[in-house]
């Protein structure tokens, strides 16, 4: 501990002298080279976290674990690096990851600087495998875009990025932009246009990895029911800060991009599935799943079906509503199967 105090003691004493000198170029300097001084600098900074992205993973993943902590399972880290390696067998996915389990219960996962991502215990427990492939793939975007880099860039404001180029130790400037790059690890910052682009892309990641496309709309009901539309404060800003969109809006956004994949045939609508214009039927509560979990992970099967055109007419086997060789909803004791079927048959006979 006393380490780490002189550490943090010594680089907080670096960055006050860096920010404390005013360079006597900048100052002495005409409009037109201040903006080409500035120019400089940002680039500098650019250049010095893209290097950092590409080239710290190690640091970062120890950086990640030693604040978060590492949950012990094997299990846990089987089940993530299989949904990630699954994401990552479409090709949409360039980047090599480090992906590890945090012991917090909070529903939360976060991407960091070079490439590392954490997910909460908490995740594993309230999502099913397409619900968190999801998450994942949302954060995974984070990283292919690169917007931790962009994020991180944001935390150093010009007047910081022109001492931190003009320094004479260069020493002092890495050391005051590794600074600021480890505070951002648990307080990372994107923009609202970052997280939808977050959003739209995972869908695609979502569902070329063969995922039911239901589960994107499902995974923010859940997260919607367990903290509600304000954003969560502390760690848990992470996966839901105010920068993103309403929790509603995402799971909005996500029933239209599953109505768009099914090639408009499939959608929800008051909380009923919608075949072509039909009202089909409404899921209940289940084996640990939300009525309306199971609502849009139905849709979802449907939307699959119709996107790969695989259609055909519905049945009830006694237990399961089964479409195209699928099981599309396990009916539960007080529902009508039978009739259940029928009614989704009435959408399907308008294909």
């Amino acid at each position: 501990m006393a380490v780490k105090r002189w550490k943090k003691g010594m680089a907080a004493a670096l960055a006050a002298c860096v920010l404390a000198s005013a360079p006597a170029p900048v100052m002495a300097a005409s409009v037109a080279e201040k903006l080409i001084y500035g120019a400089a600098a940002l680039l500098y900074v650019s250049k010095y976290y893209s290097a950092l992205d590409d080239g710290a993973q190690s640091q970062f993943l120890g950086e990640c674990q030693q604040q978060t902590g590492v949950y012990g399972d094997p299990a846990a880290d089987a089940r993530v690096q299989g949904i990630y390696q699954q994401l990552r067998s479409t090709g949409n996915i360039k980047r090599d990851y480090e992906i590890y389990v945090a012991p917090d219960e909070e529903i939360n996962a976060f991407m960091s600087l070079g490439g590392v991502m954490c997910v909460n215990k908490g995740a594993l427990d309230a999502f099913d495998d397409a619900e968190l492939a999801y998450v994942m793939a949302h954060e995974l975007v984070h990283g292919e875009k690169r917007h931790s880099v962009s994020g991180v860039k944001k935390q150093v404001g010009l007047t910081t990025a022109l001492n931190v180029y003009l320094a004479d130790d260069p020493t002092i400037a890495s050391v005051l932009l590794a600074n600021i790059a480890g505070n951002y690890v648990s307080n990372a910052v994107f923009t609202k246009d970052q997280e939808k682009e977050a959003d739209d892309i995972g869908f695609d990641y979502l569902v070329d990895a063969g995922y039911n496309p239901g589960a994107a709309a499902a995974s923010m009901a859940v997260l919607r029911d367990r903290y509600g539309e304000s954003s969560p404060t502390g760690i848990r800003a992470v996966l839901a800060p105010g920068n993103h969109p309403a929790t509603s809006d995402r799971v909005n956004k996500n029933i239209k991009r599953l109505y768009e994949y099914s090639g408009k045939h499939v959608n929800v609508k008051d909380g009923q599935i919608i075949v072509n214009g039909k009202k089909a039927f409404a899921g209940v509560a289940l084996s640990g799943y939300t009525g309306e979990e199971r609502t849009y992970l139905a849709a979802g099967r449907l939307a699959k079906l119709y996107h790969d055109n695989q259609i055909t007419p519905a049945s009830y086997d006694g237990s399961d509503i089964v479409c195209g060789g699928t099981s599309i909803y396990t009916v539960s004791a007080g529902e009508d199967g039978a009739a259940m079927a029928a009614a989704l048959n009435e959408g399907i006979a308008k294909s």
